[in-house]
């Protein structure tokens, strides 16, 4: 394990967090702006792009802390 695996999992998480947030707020208002069939929920949608956000920013700075 790399040393500065910590304060890149650190970052990454804080980062993400922040970044899952927003893309969950911005998404949200989109979805709920557009005409959804009914069977859609616009929360559950919004909160499935935060958590692929939030992995992508985690998983970036994992990587990010071997190659470096």
């Amino acid at each position: 394990m790399p040393v500065m695996f910590p304060l890149f999992f650190t970052v990454g998480t804080v980062f993400g967090l922040l970044a899952a947030v927003s893309a969950y707020l911005i998404s949200y208002h989109e979805y709920r702006q557009r005409m959804l069939r009914p069977d859609q929920n616009p929360r559950r949608m919004a909160l499935g792009t935060a958590a692929v956000t939030f992995a992508v920013f985690l998983i970036a700075s994992v990587g990010l802390s071997f190659v470096l």
